[in-house]
């Protein structure tokens, strides 16, 4: 790759990873294909036509094609040993589709890219969908979420952000005026310390929310560029105080409301499933192979929950913990994660104090 181009990393990466790990090896499986090495993946997907029918089984719609044929044209921005081990994943993914074929036909395999297929819920937690050709027999679809790492890596099971988890449903319900009441409070104990503000930059305009976006104040990040260039230790001590800030939030709404607690649980965990109408299974992938990881105990105990107690690990700059609680005194233990998802430098500030209300918040198990 030539110099001048820059290898993607943080949310971009990820997407492009993803992209390889779920659309490739189910655009693999409905068109046929057995590519046994990640050479083979990589030269087979980006030669093939993603107008033909059997291709086209792998999308709910024409815009997700759209947005397949933007990443399949930019994996080579990845780090070709991170490439070369998601291609390795995709081939492991692929092979346990068609292990699973053996046991029941699959008619087609889905990519969960942002719309679900018809009978899926919107909110569903699969990557990709197996629909199977025996309509008769529930279940119809099974929903797979996808991991891929070590063998001795835990990967997240929930890998959200703080704003997109504030704007949940169960959370505006419960809290409608969280994001603001996060808003100000970052205000007036973080992006206010900024030196040098203008008085022009106020509680009111430092950061504009919509219904899915941030806009954050250009001279502020300006001045936030400045500080990071600077003063890196004082832009540091903000950025722990903004983490703290967040966790404390996470953690108020949590320990205040039992029920918004167990439905995000319930929908946002990626627990696995079989009494659903769409059930869902996880699998990991390490290497070219992959299998079923056993049944998520969170699952089952969830039901019996009768109180929640969320609080941050001393010591820690981003983690954090909930204890789940039955009436028997039985307990559970999620530990939970919230950080910034890249480092913040001057040609991409999105990282750190950049991310504003958008830090990453993570399930780990």
């Amino acid at each position: 790759m030539p110099e001048s181009i820059k290898y993607l990393s943080g949310g971009e990466q990820t997407t492009i990873n993803a992209t390889i790990t779920e659309l490739f090896p189910a655009i693999a499986f409905n068109t046929g294909e057995n590519p046994k090495t990640p050479k083979e993946m990589e030269d087979f997907v980006s030669n093939v036509d993603l107008g033909v029918s059997d291709v086209m089984e792998s999308f709910v719609n024409k815009s997700n094609i759209a947005a397949a044929e933007e990443y399949i044209n930019s994996i080579n921005r990845i780090k070709p040993n991170i490439k070369n081990t998601k291609l390795q994943n995709s081939i492991g993914i692929l092979n346990w589709i068609k292990q699973y074929n053996k046991t029941r036909q699959i008619q087609k395999v889905v990519w969960g890219y942002r719309e679900k297929p018809k009978g899926v819920p919107s909110n569903h937690s699969g990557d990709i969908f197996l629909v199977f050709k025996d309509q008769k027999v529930k279940p119809k679809i099974l929903g797979v979420s996808l991991k891929a790492g070590t063998k001795s890596s835990k990967e997240p099971k929930l890998n959200s952000y703080v704003g997109t988890t504030f704007r949940k449903s169960m959370w505006k319900k419960a809290y409608p005026n969280a994001m603001e009441q996060l808003r100000v409070q970052l205000w007036n104990e973080v992006y206010s310390k900024i030196p040098n503000l203008p008085k022009s930059i106020t509680k009111k305009n430092y950061l504009t929310l919509t219904s899915s976006r941030q806009v954050p104040n250009k001279i502020l990040q300006q001045k936030m560029l400045s500080l990071f260039k600077y003063d890196n230790l004082m832009f540091e001590a903000l950025y722990v105080r903004m983490n703290t800030i967040c966790r404390n939030k996470m953690c108020d709404m949590i320990n205040g409301n039992l029920n918004a607690t167990k439905q995000w649980i319930e929908e946002e965990f990626r627990l696995e499933r079989d009494d659903a109408e769409v059930p869902m299974v996880l699998v990991k992938a390490v290497e070219s192979k992959a299998e079923s990881q056993s049944t998520d105990p969170l699952r089952d105990f969830l039901p019996t929950v009768t109180s929640a107690n969320a609080y941050l690990k001393t010591g820690s700059v981003q983690e954090w913990f909930i204890d789940l609680h039955d009436s028997n005194n039985n307990k559970m233990t999620l530990t939970m994660t919230i950080r910034s998802d890249s480092e913040y430098r001057e040609k991409k500030q999105k990282g750190k104090l950049g991310a504003f209300m958008m830090l990453k918040l993570l399930y780990r198990g």
